[in-house]
C-alpha cells in the first residue's frame, strides 16, 4: 500500500527552478544550504511505495484536518529554529503539531546562540519554546537536536528528553561515508569559499584564495541571488577585498555561483580540492562530496554541530584562523569525523525506528535508494546562477537595478494592501490590487526581454524606461488616500 509524507520543505530534489523562480518563490527559505539538510531528509524517507512531498514552508492550524485527511505522515526538519526571528513561525508550527493525528517526526532543530552558549537572548521567547517541545514530546519519544548546546538550553527549560542527532545532512550518502585528504594542497588548486554577508570575515583567507588558488566564490543567501541576478546593492560599508559588490572579480568574470539544486551543488563539490567559511552547509556540501572543508565556526549553531560530527572547524572563541588557505588546509583533519560517523548515523535512524517510520537504508529498500539516485541523475538541472550583467554596459546594469527595487517595493506594498483588506474588510482596495497585479504583469514581460539574447540595449532601455514611468504614476495613484479613510 502507498504512502505519502508531507515535510517542511521549500521544494522536493525533484522539482526546478531556475534563478529567477528561486528568487521569487524564496524555495530556498533565504538560504540555499537548506537545500542540502531538506534533500537528505527527503531521501531519508523515501521509501517502497512512499511519495515525500513538500508544504513550500507554509504551515498553520487550519491545515492540520486537510494533511490528517490526505497524508500518513509529516516529517518536521529544522534548522536554527529557536531564535527571537522565527518565533511567529514556531508558534504557527506548534498550532499544526498540537491538531495533528497522523504520526509525526521533528528531525533536529537548533537553538540560536553566541559561541559561549549563553541562552539570555532567547529569554524572551521562552514561552513559545515551551509550547513547542511539549506538542512534540505528545508525539514524539524526543526532541531531537543538532547540538550539545541546544540540548543543554531545552534541558535548562525543564525537558530530559532530548537526543542529539546532528544534522539530517550527514545521513545523505548512509552509513559508510569518510572523507580522505591529500596531504598538501597544490597553489592553483580548485576551492570553493563562502562567507557570512551580515557579518563579513575572513578578508586575508579571501585574498589569499583569489591570489593564489582556482577560487569560486558560493554565496548562499537570498539577497546575494537578487544581487546576482539583477545588480542590486544589498551590501554597503564592507571590506573591498570581499565579494560584496559589483566590481569584485568573482563577479565581472562570471566565477561566483549561486547554487539552486542540492544535486548539482554536490556534484561541483566533488571537483573541488578544498572548501572554507563560516557557511555551516556550504562547507558540508564539499565534505558529503568527499571533498575536505573546513568551518570558521562564529556563533554556537554552527559550532555545535561540527562539535557533533567531528567536522574540521576553528573555534573562534579560542583560536585565529590562521591567514593562508594552506595553512588553514593543515588543520582540516578527518579523523573523528570518519571514526563516528556510522554511530552517529546509527543513533539517528535509530530514533526513526523508534518512532514508528522506516529510512531508505533500512535492510529491504535497496530497489528504493538504486531509483532515488538513478531519477536524480536522469533530471536536468539549471546549472549554478552566476551574475547576469557582468558584460552589460554600466548603464543597463543600473536600469535593471532600479527596475528590481521598485517592483521589490511593489510587492511589499501590496503584501501590507492584503494583509489590511483581510483583516479590516476593506475591499475598497480590491480595485488597487488589480492595479498592482496588471502592474506585475509588465514588470514579468520586461524581465523576460531582459533575459532574451539578441534583444539591443536601446530598445530594452527604451522599454524599462516607459514602465518605471507608468510604475511611479500608478504607485503614487495607489498609496493615495480613499475619500472615505
Amino acid at each position: 500500500m502507498s504512502k505519502r509524507f508531507l515535510m517542511r520543505l521549500g521544494k522536493t530534489p525533484f522539482e526546478i527552478f531556475d534563478g529567477f523562480d528561486t528568487h521569487d518563490r524564496n524555495t530556498i527559505g533565504r538560504n540555499n544550504g537548506n537545500l542540502i539538510f531538506g534533500m537528505a531528509a527527503h531521501k531519508l524517507f523515501s521509501t517502497n511505495d512512499t511519495t515525500v512531498e513538500a508544504n513550500r514552508y507554509k504551515i498553520n492550524g487550519s491545515m492540520a484536518a486537510k494533511v490528517n485527511a490526505e497524508y500518513d505522515g509529516f516529517i518536521l526538519p529544522l534548522a536554527n529554529a529557536f531564535r527571537p526571528g522565527f518565533e511567529a513561525e514556531l508558534a504557527r508550527t506548534t498550532d499544526f503539531i498540537e491538531k495533528l493525528k497522523i504520526p509525526f517526526l521533528m528531525l533536529s532543530g537548533g537553538a540560536q546562540l553566541p559561541l559561549d552558549g549563553d541562552p539570555s537572548d532567547l529569554k524572551k521567547i521562552e514561552p513559545t519554546v515551551k509550547r513547542f517541545a511539549r506538542a512534540v514530546l505528545e508525539k514524539s519519544s524526543a526532541l531531537t537536536v543538532r547540538g550539545e548546546l541546544t540540548a543543554e538550553y531545552l534541558q535548562s527549560l525543564g525537558f530530559k528528553d532530548v537526543l542529539v542527532v546532528g544534522c539530517p545532512s550527514m545521513t545523505m550518502n548512509g552509513r559508510g561515508h569518510h572523507v580522505d585528504r591529500s596531504e598538501t594542497l597544490a597553489k592553483g588548486s580548485a576551492i570553493a569559499y563562502n562567507i557570512q554577508t551580515n557579518n563579513p570575515f575572513g578578508s586575508d583567507l579571501v585574498t589569499d584564495a583569489e591570489s593564489n588558488f582556482d577560487a569560486t566564490y558560493m554565496p548562499q543567501d537570498l539577497a546575494t541571488l537578487e544581487f546576482m541576478l539583477w545588480g542590486t546593492d544589498p551590501y554597503v560599508g564592507h571590506d573591498p577585498r570581499m565579494p560584496l559588490d559589483r566590481s569584485h572579480r568573482q563577479f565581472t568574470e562570471g566565477k561566483a555561483q549561486f547554487h539552486l539544486d542540492a544535486p548539482v551543488w554536490l556534484r561541483q563539490m566533488a571537483d573541488m580540492d578544498f572548501s572554507f567559511g563560516p557557511r555551516i552547509h556550504g562547507n558540508i556540501a564539499a565534505i558529503l562530496a568527499g571533498t575536505p572543508g573546513i568551518v570558521l565556526a562564529h556563533d554556537g549553531r554552527t559550532l555545535e554541530l561540527t562539535r557533533y560530527h567531528g567536522i574540521p572547524a576553528i573555534d573562534l572563541t579560542t583560536e585565529e584562523a590562521p591567514s593562508t588557505v594552506s595553512e588553514l588546509y593543515e588543520k582540516a583533519d578527518f579523523s573523528e569525523f570518519n571514526r563516528g560517523h556510522a554511530e552517529r548515523f546509527d543513533r539517528l535512524t535509530d530514533f526513526v525506528h523508534e518512532n514508528g517510520f522506516e529510512t531508505i537504508y533500512d535492510s529491504g529498500q535497496e530497489k528504493a535508494l538504486a531509483e532515488y539516485e538513478q531519477a536524480l541523475e536522469q533530471l536536468e538541472f539549471f546549472d549554478p546562477q552566476t551574475s547576469l550583467w557582468h558584460d552589460w554596459p554600466p548603464e543597463f546594469a543600473r536600469m535593471t537595478a532600479v527596475l528590481q527595487k521598485r517592483y521589490a517595493a511593489l510587492k511589499k506594498s501590496q503584501k501590507i494592501l492584503n494583509s489590511t483588506v483581510k483583516t479590516t474588510g476593506a475591499f475598497k482596495y480590491q480595485n488597487a490590487d488589480a492595479r498592482i497585479r496588471e502592474l506585475e504583469k509588465r514588470l514579468a514581460r520586461a524581465e523576460a526581454k531582459i533575459k532574451a539574447p539578441r534583444i539591443s540595449v536601446r530598445t530594452v532601455s527604451a522599454k524599462v524606461s516607459r514602465t518605471l514611468n507608468r510604475l511611479s504614476r500608478n504607485s503614487a495613484d495607489d498609496n493615495r488616500p480613499s475619500g472615505d479613510q
